[in-house]
C-alpha cells in the first residue's frame, strides 16, 4: 500500500513541529508540503524538514498547498478561530483533516466541519494525543480488566505555566483562555475511560495568575456524565514560570475496588488496590496520534479520535462559559 501523502497547514500552534517530526518519521506517511504565512515560522519549519528530507514544497499561502494534487491529508495548527474556515477549505479541496484542539469556537462550527467533511467524503480527526500516551493505554487496559472495579468518579488536570502570549491570550483569535484551551484533553480522557457523554457542567473561572490578561487563567469544572457519574477538571494556567515542568496532564479514577492515577508528563502510573504499584513509561504520543490517523485513512476507516470527539469538547466549553457567566450548572448539548 502506498503511503499517505500529508502536509502541515500553519505552525501558529507549536504542536505542529512535533506533528511534522512524526510525519517525517512514519513509514506509512510521505510528508510532501507545508504552509505558513509567517516567514519566521515557515523558516523554522523548513529547517526542521531539511533534517529529514529534501523536495518538500514550501508554501506561503495555504490555498496553494490545498491546490496541490500530491497532498491527500493535512494537519491544521492555526489559531483556534481559523480552524473552522481552514477545515472547510481543506475538505472542499478533497483533503482529509487532522485538526488541532479545540476543534472550533462554537458547537455549530464544529458540527458544520463534521457535516462538510462527511459530504466531501474525507475523514476529520481531532488532535487529542493524550489518548495515545503509553501511560494512558496502560491505565485503560487495567480499568477495562476490572482492576479497580466500577468507576465511581474521575478527576483530571491539564495545568500550564503562566507564560502564554501571542494569539493564545487574544480572545478574538483564541476564543478564550484556559477553559477554551485546556479542558478538552481532560474531558476526552474522562469520556473515553467512562464510555459516557457529559450532560451538565458547573464551572468557575477568573484571571488571577496574570491579572493583565484579557482571558481567564484559572478555572475549575464539575461535570455530570450520563448515569450521574461525576468528574472534575482543573485546566489552569497558574503554575509558576520556574516550575519543573511545562505543565501536566493527569487523570485519577476512583473505583469500587481501588484507585488508579496516571501522569502523562511524569510518565508514570500509580495503582492502589490491595497493593500499591508505581509504573513508568517512555512515550511519544504525537507519533502514535499521527500513526493512527494515517493508518485509519489508508484503511478507509475513521481515526480513533473523530470530529465528534472534538465537537463534544467544544460543546462542553460553550456550556462551561455560560455556567461561569450565570454561576449556575448548564446542560451540555449532546
Amino acid at each position: 500500500m502506498p503511503p499517505l501523502r500529508m502536509a502541515a497547514l500553519d505552525y501558529s500552534h507549536g504542536h505542529q513541529y512535533s506533528y511534522t517530526r512524526a510525519m517525517l518519521q512514519l513509514p506509512m506517511v510521505e510528508f510532501v508540503a507545508l504552509a505558513d504565512a509567517d516567514p519566521d515560522r515557515r523558516g523554522q519549519a523548513e529547517a526542521l524538514v531539511r533534517q529529514f528530507k529534501a523536495g518538500v514544497a514550501i508554501c506561503e499561502d495555504y490555498h496553494d498547498l490545498l491546490a496541490r494534487e500530491d497532498v491527500e491529508a493535512v494537519v491544521i495548527c492555526s489559531p483556534n478561530a481559523d480552524h473552522h474556515r481552514m477545515t472547510l477549505d481543506a475538505a472542499q479541496a478533497d483533503k482529509h483533516v487532522l485538526c488541532e484542539k479545540p476543534l472550533a469556537i462554537t458547537t455549530a462550527q464544529a458540527e458544520e466541519m463534521i457535516h462538510v467533511c462527511e459530504e466531501e467524503g474525507v475523514f476529520l480527526g481531532t488532535a487529542y494525543p493524550c489518548r495515545f500516551a503509553p501511560v494512558i493505554w496502560e491505565m485503560k487496559h487495567r480499568v477495562e480488566a476490572g482492576e479497580i472495579g466500577q468507576i465511581l468518579s474521575l478527576s483530571a488536570t491539564n495545568h500550564l505555566c503562566s507564560m502564554l502570549s501571542g494569539w493564545f491570550v487574544e480572545p478574538e483569535r483564541s476564543g478564550g483562555g484556559c477553559i477554551r484551551d485546556h479542558i478538552v484533553y481532560a474531558l476526552d480522557l474522562c469520556r473515553w475511560f467512562s464510555g459516557r457523554e457529559p450532560v451538565e457542567v458547573y464551572a468557575e473561572a477568573a484571571t488571577l495568575a496574570r491579572p493583565e490578561l484579557a482571558v481567564e487563567d484559572v478555572g475549575m469544572l464539575v461535570i455530570t456524565f450520563e448515569g450521574g457519574l461525576i468528574g472534575t477538571i482543573d485546566p489552569s494556567w497558574n503554575r509558576p514560570p520556574n516550575w519543573t515542568r511545562w505543565g501536566d496532564v493527569t487523570l485519577r479514577i476512583l473505583g469500587t475496588e481501588g484507585v488508579i492515577e496516571g501522569d502523562i508528563t511524569a510518565q508514570a502510573i500509580s495503582c492502589t488496590t490491595d497493593t500499591t504499584r508505581w509504573l513508568s513509561y517512555g512515550e511519544i504520543m504525537d507519533y502514535y496520534l499521527l500513526k493512527n490517523f494515517a493508518e485509519s485513512v489508508l484503511a478507509g476507516r475513521p481515526p480513533l479520535v473523530t470530529g465528534w470527539d472534538g465537537r463534544m469538547g467544544v460543546a462542553t466549553i460553550e456550556a462551561a462559559y455560560e455556567s461561569i457567566r450565570t454561576h449556575r450548572p448548564m446542560p451540555i448539548a449532546g
